[in-house]
């Protein structure tokens, strides 16, 4: 086997891996990848803490440049359809209803006619919405009190040993580091804490971007690329005494905002199938969108669905997002 002594040999290799399977893997095939922020500056999408949660503009563009060679941009309605194209089909969906769909993402796609769907939290969902253990580590970034005030706040609720300090990438790597070293098991605490620390002002929201406003989302929609749905917590789902109420309220508030909101829906859970099972009845034409990895199988369940999360690693590099998604193709 030759040598492959420099990076571009490597995604090179992946590429023609990735062209070849095309004559008969991926043919027909589907997936659909899930992005949440789009920030300003790569640098800060790269530190270590936010980069399996955040693209910059760079790797933004690279990753739509990559797909976009070899593979089909579709909307998720043509993803979830049954087709026999030699290129696969890739749908994009955005979680969370950050501003920067309309700042950053939404003038890429405009440029090159690509559409997309957002999903913007519903009333189970803090708004906007990242990941719990994203919004804690936003916290602790954004602390540079001198006694630490959020670590403090931590110890507190049982969770002791974060970083403190000012803001450097040293800091970063410990967040991330803290944060990896909580294990799966520790999720519902986390997303308690999560809560805590946004209710009592802690997250650092002053110094994020807002959220997406009801006039932006009008204008998105009928701009026509963008189609809107709801990001559901199916935790709180199944802790609300009427889940079914719940749904509909939101679906309700998002169609004073759309002319067709999406019936499908997204999930801020890794993949609460237990829980999710027991609402897909009180939504019948609703499918759910879940974080967990794969490719859209025909035949299989269509109720729940997989999504891959792309974070600034996987959409900057070439060989590292073929390998991961080809990594998941069906044996």
């Amino acid at each position: 086997m030759p040598r492959l002594d420099r990076p571009q040999d490597v995604v090179q290799r992946l590429r023609g891996h990735w062209r070849r399977s095309l004559s008969e893997p991926l043919w027909g095939r589907s997936a659909i990848l899930a992005l949440n922020r789009v920030l300003d500056s790569e640098d800060e999408a790269r530190l270590p803490h936010r980069r399996d949660t955040c693209l910059g503009p760079e790797s933004l563009a690279h990753l739509v440049a990559t797909l976009t060679e070899s593979a089909q941009i579709v909307s998720l309605e043509s993803a979830l359809q049954l087709h026999h194209d030699q290129l696969p089909r890739i749908a994009l969906t955005i979680d969370g209803g950050w501003r920067d769909v309309a700042t950053r993402l939404h003038p890429l796609l405009e440029r090159l006619a690509f559409p997309a769907s957002v999903f913007l939290p519903d009333p189970t969902v803090r708004q906007p919405w990242m990941p719990d253990r994203t919004l804690i580590a936003e916290a602790l970034w954004h602390d540079e009190s001198d006694g630490g005030r959020v670590a403090t706040r931590l110890a507190e609720l049982d969770l002791p040993g974060a970083p403190r300090g000012g803001q450097d990438e040293r800091k970063s790597q410990a967040i991330a580091d803290y944060l990896q070293a909580q294990p799966a098991a520790q999720a519902p605490r986390l997303k308690e804490i999560a809560q805590t620390l946004w209710r009592e002002e802690l997250a650092g929201k002053d110094q994020m971007e807002p959220a997406l406003d009801a006039f932006s989302v009008r204008r998105l929609d009928q701009a026509g690329l963008l189609r809107f749905g709801q990001l559901t917590d199916v935790a709180a789902l199944g802790a609300s005494a009427d889940a079914r109420r719940a749904l509909q309220t939101g679906r309700q508030r998002l169609s004073r905002l759309c002319r067709e909101p999406l019936s499908t829906r997204a999930c801020t859970d890794p993949g609460d199938i237990a829980t999710l099972d027991r609402f897909t009845r009180l939504d019948a034409d609703a499918r759910w969108l879940t974080r967990t990895p794969g490719w859209l199988e025909p035949g299989s369940d269509t109720r729940r669905l997989p999504r891959f999360v792309i974070g600034q690693p996987l959409a900057s590099s070439t060989g590292k997002l073929f390998d991961w998604l080809l990594g998941h193709l069906p044996h």
